[in-house]
């Protein structure tokens, strides 16, 4: 994973719970506007982690473009 996508799934990963206690607080204290705070912050965790999935993926397929390049470069020097 690029370093990127890490932090991107961390971040990700740290709103999410982070969300799941203020949505369970608000829950508990029958506040719907924490319950919808917690819910939104779940939401963009949810998003986080879909970029850090997508800069992985392209990460991925970058090496595997550059190392097709290689390959080509050494069969066309022999």
């Amino acid at each position: 994973m690029s370093d990127s996508g890490a932090k991107s799934g961390l971040k990700g990963a740290v709103e999410g719970a982070k969300g799941k206690l203020k949505e369970a607080a608000g829950a508990l204290k029958d506040d719907e506007d924490l319950q919808d705070e917690g819910r939104a912050q779940q939401a963009k965790a949810d998003a986080e982690r879909e970029v850090a999935r997508k800069e992985t993926e392209a990460a991925r397929a970058r090496a595997e473009e550059e190392m097709q390049e290689a390959r080509q470069r050494a069969h066309q020097q022999r």
